[in-house]
């Protein structure tokens, strides 16, 4: 069945191996280049050198990365896609997104590409803002709730998932994840100046800047914040049970991923071991080994986030706690408006009924205790870690595994997700 996102299909129809039948799948779950590339036909055919892809970028502030297309032969190089968003913010619910609306719109009329090698030259977003915060997650549990409320400011330049961000860039830097990333100073130098050209100044207003990383880029967190000295990040998570019925519902890049080597670096087990895994089990060996990378990392910056304890009653101190960021009260009061409505409705008129319990009944009783067994441990020591923001979620957890202590309360218990 096709998946559309609030009453309009997403771009690209591929082969699902996993089922065995073409379906259509969210643009987010897809390559990031082959969706940009299908968004604006022939734009990208010919790039142009890089000096002059370098004095472009430099003159023109709307020019932002669209997507890299990675070359699988040559780690370290491929072709990044620069459109021309001018003035227009980020207020779709996924970056990709607006770049989609506004070539749909025919809004951008530059498009070309570069090759990489355009990232290491010195200075080129002159104008560049040192993010506020990064945002890490287990995926469907609250991110782009926070996101959508931080971008409900146009002095908040919020990036939620960025589409070179999503694959490209990593799988230029691993020849397509068959080999482990070059954490050089160079391949730092240009996640640095890819993250600055995705955040930079476009209206004049912009104060701060936010990224949102989609899910499996947790098992690159540690590498980004080296890049990123300083700047604190955030990861949300919710019982992986939750999850995983989310996922089932609609799929996501880490399901699509799953027969190709990226899988065998997303569960940290062997391409013989994930073939022997039913769809859940593998999910949950993800989102286990994201928990690993985050109870393991050595940053002091670093905070953990219950999605039952995102609530418009705690925002203020998350905001506080996560990121030493401090707005004043009329300013969390707009952002507080984000709770009102449903985070993937970008039209702000569907409203957010709490759907915890109904994603735990969805799970069979024996594939629950499956996931349960793979991620109960490491659930438990994130619950009870010491760089949790927002107090304990007490009665919100998820009985449904047992990794909780009841369900129910917390994000039900308000309107917006």
């Amino acid at each position: 069945m096709g998946v559309k996102r609030f009453g309009r299909p997403d771009l690209g129809r591929v082969l699902s191996k996993t089922r065995g039948k073409a379906e259509t799948v969210p643009i987010y779950a897809l390559p990031d280049h082959e969706v940009v590339e299908r968004m604006l036909p022939g734009r990208f055919d010919a790039p142009v050198d890089d000096a002059e892809a370098v004095a472009r970028i430099r003159a023109t502030p709307g020019l932002v990365p669209a997507a890299i297309a990675p070359d699988s032969r040559s780690p370290g190089e491929g072709r990044i896609y620069w459109v021309d968003i001018g003035q227009q913010p980020y207020q779709d619910w996924q970056h990709l997104f607006t770049i989609e609306r506004l070539a749909r719109e025919g809004l951008i009329r530059t498009a070309f590409a570069s090759s990489l090698r355009v990232l290491d030259a010195e200075g080129l977003i002159a104008d560049a803002l040192t993010p506020s915060g990064f945002i890490f997650h287990t995926s469907r549990c609250g991110s782009t709730l926070l996101g959508k409320a931080l971008a409900r400011l146009q002095e908040h330049v919020v990036v939620n998932q960025g589409g070179p961000l999503q694959r490209g860039f990593w799988a230029a830097h691993t020849a397509e994840f068959t080999r482990p990333l070059d954490g050089s100073a160079a391949t730092r130098r240009r996640l640095r100046t890819l993250v600055h050209a995705l955040t930079r100044p476009r209206l004049g207003c912009e104060r701060h800047s936010f990224v949102k990383f989609i899910s499996w880029n947790t098992l690159y967190m540690d590498f980004i914040a080296s890049a990123f000295p300083g700047v604190p990040s955030l990861f949300l998570y919710r019982d992986p049970v939750e999850v995983i019925a989310s996922v089932m519902k609609e799929t996501t890049a880490v399901l699509m991923a799953r027969d190709l080597p990226q899988a065998c670096f997303l569960t940290g087990k062997s391409m013989e071991q994930v073939r022997q895994m039913s769809d859940a089990v593998y999910l949950a060996h993800c989102y286990n080994n994201y928990f690993g990378a985050v109870l393991n990392s050595p940053l002091k910056t670093l905070k953990v986030l219950n999605y039952y304890d995102l609530r418009p009653d705690t925002f203020e101190h998350i905001l506080r706690s996560a990121f030493g960021f401090t707005p004043a009260r009329d300013v969390v009061e707009r952002m507080c408006g984000q709770f009102a409505f449903h985070a993937k409705d970008d039209s702000d008129t569907r409203s957010f009924a709490g759907d915890g319990a109904r994603k735990r009944a969805s799970v069979a009783g024996a594939v629950r205790a499956q996931v349960a067994g793979i991620t109960a441990a490491r659930f438990s020591r994130l619950r009870d870690a010491p760089q949790a923001v927002a107090g304990r979620f007490g009665a919100a957890g998820a009985a449904g595994t047992g990794l909780g202590r009841g369900a129910g309360q917390g994000r039900q218990a308000v309107k917006g997700k």
